[in-house]
C-alpha cells in the first residue's frame, strides 16, 4: 500500500492526482477517520490562492457532507489560520487545500485534528481508510456550489497575531512579499495596525500565485532589491500557504530559515529546541538542548511533545510554537522577530552577526526508489567521518563544522543531498562531490 502522504500532507499534480473522485473520496475518508476516533462535529475548510483550490475544496466538502458532516468554508487563509479554526471556533477538525511551495500545477491537502496537525500514525490510518473505501460511492457529476464564506478563520488569526505583538514605540519600515498568496491580506491588516510602515510587493490575490522555495537564496530577489531601494528596515517573504517565512535584512541579505529560527530559539524561554536532521549547526551555538528529528513538521511536533520543548523549526522558515499552535506558523514568526528587533534595539543584520557563519547547499536528482538503499549503504564510504547519524537517510558528520546528508524522498523517485561547511568553497565542492558519488552509483 503506497502512502498518500509526503513529509507534511498529501501533494501531487492536479490533473493526475486531484481528480473530482479523489477529492470526494478524501472528504469521505477524513470523515470516517474522525468517526473511528470518536470525533463528531463541524469541520472547517481553508484554501490557498491556486486556481485549482476552489474545485478541490468543493469536492472534498461534498465528500464530507455525504458522510453527514457539517462544514464551514473559510476561503483563502494561511495554513496556520486554518489550524487556528479548531482552537477558536466550534470546528473540531480542519482541512487546508494547498500545494505549499510546489509548482502551481500541483496541489495538496493538510489535515488538522485533536487540536494539532495529524501525526504520522494518523496519516497511516487515513491512508488505509482511503484504499478501503475509494470509489465505492461516485462523486457528483457536476461541481458542487461553494459554501458561503465564514470570515472567522481570517479574523481570529489576525487577532492572534495582534495579541502576540509586544507594545513598543519602535516602528519599522517593512517590505512584505507574500507572493500573491494567503498571507497577503493578513499582512496588509496586521502590520499597519501595529503602526509599521508597510510596502507591499506581489500582494494581489487576483494575480498569479508565485510558488517559491523558501530555502533557496535567489527566490526572493525582488524583495531583496526592494528593501535596499526603499531604504527599509527589513523585508519579509512568505511561501504560498503562509506557514513559512523568510527575512531580508536592511542591506538586502537573504536570511536562511536556519538563522532566523536560531534567533527565535535563542530568545525562546524553552531550554529545549527541536529541529530536523538537515538544520544547520548554527543552532548548536545557542547553548540549549537540541533534539534532531526526521525531516518534516509532524516529526518536529511529535518530538516537541515528547521532550516538552517550547519551540521547533525547520530550515525552510517554518517555526512551531507550543504556546500558540502545534504546526508551522509564518505569521507568528513574523511577530516574534519584530518583537526581538524592538526589545534589543538592534538591526536584523546585527543580530545575525552574533551567530557563527555556516554555508548550506542542497540539490536533488531523479532516482529510482529501488536504488535508495544502495546509495545509503555505499555512501557510508563517501568520506572519513567523525560520526554517522541515520535518523533520516545518512548524515556523515565530517567534523564540528562540515557534514553531508544523503536522503531519499519519502514519496517520489528523487534523492536529495544536503551539505554544510564553514566556507562557501568547501560547501560547493562537498555538494558537487557528493552528487557525483551518488549519481555514479545508479548509472
Amino acid at each position: 500500500m503506497k502512502s498518500l502522504f509526503g513529509t507534511s500532507g498529501i501533494r501531487g499534480k492536479v490533473i493526475e492526482m486531484f481528480t473530482n473522485q479523489f477529492c470526494f473520496d478524501m472528504g469521505r475518508t477524513f470523515a470516517k477517520f474522525l468517526d473511528d476516533n470518536n470525533q463528531p462535529g463541524l469541520i472547517a475548510i481553508g484554501i490557498d490562492s491556486r486556481q485549482s483550490s476552489p474545485r478541490i475544496s468543493n469536492y472534498v466538502i461534498a465528500g464530507l457532507k455525504s458522510s453527514a458532516r457539517q462544514v464551514t468554508f473559510h476561503g483563502i487563509i494561511p495554513v496556520p489560520a486554518c489550524h487556528n479554526t479548531i482552537l477558536t471556533t466550534p470546528a473540531i477538525a480542519s482541512i487546508m487545500v494547498t500545494g505549499s511551495h510546489t509548482d502551481i500545477d500541483a496541489n495538496g491537502l493538510k489535515f488538522f485534528a485533536f487540536k494539532e496537525e495529524i501525526s504520522k500514525k494518523q496519516e497511516l490510518e487515513i491512508t488505509e481508510i482511503y484504499y478501503e473505501s475509494a470509489g465505492k460511492i461516485s462523486c457528483p457529476t457536476e461541481e458542487p456550489e461553494q459554501l458561503p464564506l465564514d470570515a472567522s478563520g481570517f479574523n481570529n488569526y489576525v487577532e492572534l497575531l495582534l495579541s502576540l505583538a509586544e507594545n513598543s514605540t519602535k516602528k519599522f519600515k517593512i517590505v512584505a512579499d507574500p507572493g500573491n498568496g494567503v498571507q497577503t491580506e493578513v499582512v496588509r491588516t496586521v502590520l499597519p495596525k501595529l503602526g509599521h510602515k508597510l510596502i507591499m510587493i506581489n500582494g494581489d490575490l487576483n494575480k498569479e500565485l508565485l510558488s517559491r522555495d523558501t530555502e533557496a537564496d535567489g527566490s526572493f530577489i525582488d524583495l531583496q532589491e526592494k528593501v535596499v531601494s526603499a531604504k527599509a528596515d527589513l523585508g519579509i517573504g512568505f511561501d504560498t500557504d503562509g506557514d513559512r517565512i523568510i527575512f531580508v535584512d536592511h542591506l538586502g541579505n537573504f536570511i536562511p530559515g536556519d538563522y532566523s529560527g536560531t534567533l527565535i530559539a535563542k530568545n525562546n524561554p524553552s531550554d529545549t529546541i527541536v529541529v530536523p536532521i538537515n538544520v544547520s549547526n548554527v543552532i548548536d551555538s545557542i547553548g540549549k538542548k537540541i533534539i534532531r528529528t526526521k525531516v518534516g513538521s509532524p516529526f518536529v511536533v511529535a518530538a516537541m511533545k515528547e521532550n516538552n520543548a517550547g519551540f521547533g523549526f525547520e530550515s525552510n522558515g517554518g517555526g512551531v510554537y507550543k504556546d500558540v499552535m502545534l504546526s508551522r506558523d509564518g505569521g507568528t514568526s513574523m511577530i516574534k522577530v519584530l518583537n526581538m528587533l524592538s526589545s534589543t534595539n538592534k538591526t536584523l543584520s546585527e543580530l545575525i552577526s552574533d551567530l557563527p557563519i555556516y554555508y548550506l547547499r542542497r540539490n536533488k536528482f531523479d532516482c529510482p526508489t529501488e536504488k535508495n538503499s544502495l546509495i545509503l549503504e555505499k555512501a557510508k564510504d563517501f568520506t572519513q567521518t567523525q560520526a554517522v547519524d541515520e535518523t533520516d537517510g545518512l548524515k556523515l558528520i565530517i567534523d564540528d563544522h562540515n557534514w553531508v546528508l544523503f536522503r531519499p524522498s519519502s514519496n517520489s523517485p528523487e534523492f536529495r543531498v544536503f551539505v554544510e561547511a564553514n566556507t562557501a568553497e568547501k560547501a560547493d565542492k562537498l555538494l558537487a562531490d557528493a552528487l557525483t558519488f551518488a549519481k555514479n552509483l545508479i548509472n
